[in-house]
């Protein structure tokens, strides 16, 4: 197809509102034979010529579909040369993606839904491939402009007056650039602006639930990290595994097979880092399947048998850098000590010795401290170190108690002292006497 039949059947798409052509002629994967037929045309031909082109053969369609088509022809070309900056042709597609919203925030295009969103998912990839390739810089500034691309359209999409009719609102694209826009907020470890968005859709009057699957899984999948992030890990799990549950698992062919079992363990890692900071342990042949058990499985061990070695030497070991990466470290890192505190405790009261009540455990705090030292090999820790941790545990909910501090003996509670980690009080909140303790010994350490 040349140069003058492509704007010739670009306009008669628009002029008849015919969304299925003007997404078959408007294409963004460089593999589609059409495409590269179009980009073979375009090769030769220079920048004006193809501006004065497309201007003379679209005279009389609106400046707003000129100028898209335009710049979207310049994009087209930009991307298919090898010596083009990644940078460059981001460029080009943030200028063609801007002029489509110019055209699009007309109240009657919502029929260009379907290639806002095409357009929308091109300019996020183009983005994360331009920031890429300046790996050391250290603001990622195109995925940022993507961003407010992205808010812009949101924010037309959201103001569209169509009541009651997704299927011919421009709000059918609303959970489509949601997802795109946290993807980018990811990206750039920049997730304050979440909240906002998550109360305009919330007053946008639509129902999750009247949405595609694969949007709603996607919108779990990020509201669960952000959930995670914000330590509020009950409703991280349910969103987390509300994606997992609901995330395809088996492909119609291999390359599809590929994709949904990388998806899958995506979510899984997060929901198995939740679950293991409210301590519920995932089945060790799922995390097999998923090619985490290595990763996962000493955690899991080092909670149950409140051993504090193992957790720290898997924490500190070849793997941190997988769980820096996934931004999972310090997360696991400050709960499970938490954990394997509480087991520690717990483990010691099974063996402790009874005294004339048989139903009241006591523990003697200089029986717990050499155990401590002898584990974690560090004698740097004290029995005030003990009493801070134990008050700390106490204060969570996590064991029930206390201490007579005259005589350094815990006293543990009659009545179920070390309850369910699901009654927990503190699942939101970080261990301060672990970490305070865990600073002190830095300090020594450094002096």
């Amino acid at each position: 197809m040349d140069i003058r039949a492509f704007c010739r059947n670009v306009t008669q798409a628009y002029t008849n509102q015919d969304k299925k052509s003007i997404c078959k002629l408007i294409l963004l994967d460089d593999a589609n034979p059409q495409l590269q037929q179009l980009q073979k045309t375009l090769y030769p031909m220079p920048v004006e010529t193809i501006r004065s082109t497309a201007h003379a053969e679209m005279e009389s369609a609106p400046r707003q579909l000129r100028d898209f088509v335009t710049n979207y022809l310049l994009f087209t070309i930009a991307s298919a040369l090898e010596n083009s900056a990644f940078t460059e042709v981001y460029e080009l597609m943030s200028t063609c993606f801007g002029s489509f919203l110019s055209l699009y925030q007309y109240p009657d295009a919502q029929w260009l839904t379907s290639l806002l969103k095409n357009l929308s998912s091109s300019l996020v990839e183009w983005a994360v491939v331009a920031d890429k390739e300046n790996p050391h810089a250290k603001e990622l500034k195109i995925s940022d402009a993507a961003a407010k691309h992205l808010a812009r359209a949101f924010n037309i999409v959201i103001s569209d007056k169509v009541p009651n009719d997704l299927d011919h609102s421009k709000k059918w694209a609303l959970y489509y650039l949601a997802n795109l826009t946290f993807r980018v907020y990811f990206k750039l470890k920049s997730t304050r602006l979440i909240p906002t968005m998550l109360a305009n859709i919330s007053k946008a009057g639509v129902r999750l639930s009247d949405f595609p699957m694969s949007q709603r899984v996607t919108q779990s999948y990020y509201l669960g990290r952000y959930h995670l992030y914000q330590l509020d890990l009950r409703r991280a799990e349910r969103h987390l595994g509300f994606a997992f549950r609901n995330c395809a698992h088996v492909g119609i062919n291999d390359e599809e097979n590929e994709v949904v079992h990388w998806n899958s363990r995506l979510i899984l890692i997060y929901l198995t880092s939740c679950r293991l900071c409210l301590g519920r342990f995932p089945p060790l042949q799922l995390l097999q399947v998923y090619d985490l058990y290595d990763y996962f499985s000493p955690l899991m061990r080092a909670s149950k048998m409140g051993d504090l070695t193992l957790l720290q030497d898997t924490m500190d070991s070849d793997l941190s850098e997988w769980y820096i990466k996934k931004e999972i470290y310090f997360l696991l890192k400050e709960k499970l000590t938490v954990l394997c505190w509480r087991s520690l405790f717990r483990r010691i009261s099974l063996v402790a010795p009874q005294g004339s009540n048989p139903q009241q455990v006591r523990i003697h705090l200089k029986d717990v401290l050499s155990v401590v030292q002898n584990l974690t090999r560090d004698n740097s820790y004290d029995v005030l170190d003990l009493e801070c941790v134990i008050a700390s545990l106490m204060d969570q909910g996590y064991i029930r108690g206390y201490v007579h501090s005259p005589t350094k003996i815990l006293v543990l509670s009659n009545s179920n002292p070390f309850p369910p980690l699901t009654q927990s009080q503190s699942q939101r909140s970080t261990h301060e006497g672990v970490r305070h303790k865990t600073a002190t010994r830095e300090e020594k350490k450094s002096k």
